[in-house]
């Protein structure tokens, strides 16, 4: 998967988690509360907590995942490491998300691992051919 591609998965991953947590606000609140500019304080369930924890951690590895994809593109990489790679930034995020949802512990760090692991070798990558480069 070229890094370009990755890219816009990767946003399109941020945005279905983004949706699903708006989903069940307003399952679980009404529909009135996504209107409402001063919404009460709401005990969350422990879904409701994973949901929102999800969100937040998948638009924190955006910070660190989205400038090397963008490096990337904008370098022209498209190595067999590095498409490989990025199909794994894509692959480890998803299932980052979708395990996390499920509340199982500790088993959502290999999705996670993936992504972030992806995310190193691609910036070893640019790191090691722009240096090549510069004398």
């Amino acid at each position: 998967m070229s890094p370009l591609l990755a890219l816009i998965f990767f946003g399109l991953i941020t945005m279905t988690a983004l949706t699903i947590e708006v989903i069940y606000a307003y399952a679980t609140q009404g529909f009135g509360y996504g209107f409402s500019s001063n919404r009460p304080q709401i005990e969350r369930t422990a879904l409701g907590l994973r949901i929102g924890r999800t969100y937040q951690n998948q638009v924190e590895s955006a910070a660190y995942i989205v400038p090397i994809l963008l490096a990337a593109t904008v370098a022209g990489l498209d190595s067999f490491g590095v498409t490989t790679a990025a199909g794994l930034i894509v692959a480890g995020r998803a299932a980052f998300v979708l395990l996390y949802y499920t509340g199982i512990p500790f088993i959502r760090i290999l999705g996670f691992s993936c992504g972030s692991f992806g995310s190193l070798y691609i910036a070893y990558v640019l790191l090691t051919s722009s240096l090549g480069t510069a004398g």
